[in-house]
């Protein structure tokens, strides 16, 4: 795929939702007078192309033998390094440490931060991007800068090939322990600008097991300015979290600072997927049939149906070509041929 202007990741951070506030108001919302209908008259490129999130769907994926499994660097990080956490309006937003890489890329893409999008209590579909039309209770963004030619985030975040996003699909399910250390400081960073101290841990530990079952594409900021700079990574299988750690997501922060006379939650902080135009996905996998088609057990029955077909054609055609010729014998043995003269008939001629 062609590389991409890149984009503004760091405002990727400055995820989403809230109407404007009666105080502190967001420049962008997802709903109200600065919803995402009219981002694009104040961020162009929000109505540009290249744009993100997408669906993923049979359509438009397409099977690359070259794609490695993703080689995480320095992932793993000693309690004594401590990440922030801050609720900037938009989501939650934890700086990372630029020690954590992304090797095996183009380029080397250093860690600068994670955030996360999600729905509410009474609809919990908050992911981003999703496949074949399903939406997830809500997805993680790992946000790397192109660490070769940029000296950090800010530097990289409109700037071809300047970004990489590890995103990482969330459903409901068991316990997380590791999404635990990040979610048990929500009650500490509840308002706009509120800040928190996590100790370092395996952040690794955040991603789902395998990290070679994947769809990368080349995409853009899903918040203003929208630039199209962003080099996606999105697994395929999910991660669980439990649902009172899903509830907490949901119900615990605001957009809004804490002397805010009128308050608003911090929920469907999520943009609308958008249109692919002709580009498509590449896949680290051998992608599933879609309803109606088969995989190798399909193509082997089809294939051993075809032939049984044929044979049973063949022999159905010689049966018959057996016997209209044995139905032929029958009737020519049962034949009296009559000469047509008699011998009398012949003397007579004779004689004459």
């Amino acid at each position: 795929m062609p590389a991409l202007p890149a984009a503004l990741l760091a405002l990727l951070l400055h995820a989403h939702l809230c109407r404007p506030a009666p105080l502190n108001g967001s420049k962008w919302s997802y709903i109200g007078p600065d919803g995402e209908k009219v981002w694009p008259k104040k961020y162009p490129f929000c109505g540009g192309v290249f744009q993100s999130p997408i669906d993923f769907h049979n359509d438009i994926l397409h099977y690359d033998s070259t794609l490695l499994p993703v080689e995480l660097e320095g992932y793993n990080v000693s309690s004594d390094v401590k990440f922030l956490l801050t609720n900037n309006g938009h989501s939650v937003k934890m700086n990372l440490s630029s020690a954590m890489r992304i090797r095996n890329f183009s380029f080397q893409y250093s860690a600068a931060q994670l955030h996360l999008h999600w729905g509410n209590r009474n609809k919990q579909e908050g992911s981003e991007h999703t496949i074949s039309g399903r939406h997830f209770a809500a997805e993680l963004h790992i946000v790397h800068y192109n660490s070769d030619r940029y000296l950090d985030l800010k530097s990289a975040v409109d700037k071809p090939s300047g970004l990489a996003v590890l995103a990482i699909l969330v459903e409901e399910g068991d316990f997380n322990p590791s999404f635990e250390k990040i979610f048990s400081h929500f009650q500490h960073v509840k308002y706009k600008d509120q800040e928190a101290i996590v100790p370092g841990f395996n952040v690794r530990d955040l991603l789902p097991e395998r990290l070679d079952d994947y769809y990368r594409y080349e995409g853009s900021l899903t918040t203003p300015p929208c630039y199209p700079s962003v080099l996606w990574t999105v697994f395929r299988k999910p991660v669980e979290v439990s649902v009172e750690q899903l509830l907490a997501l949901e119900t615990t922060l605001y957009c809004t600072e804490s002397n805010d006379p009128a308050p608003l939650e911090m929920v469907d902080n999520f943009r609308r997927v958008q249109e692919f135009d002709e580009r498509m996905v590449s896949v680290s996998f051998r992608q599933d049939p879609a309803p109606g088609e088969g995989g190798p057990g399909f193509v082997l029955f089809v294939v051993l149906a075809s032939v049984l077909g044929i044979v049973f054609v063949t022999m159905v055609a010689f049966w018959l070509i057996r016997r209209k010729s044995l139905q032929r014998a029958k009737e020519e043995k049962g034949v009296i041929y009559k000469p047509a003269v008699t011998m009398e008939e012949e003397e007579e001629i004779s004689k004459a």
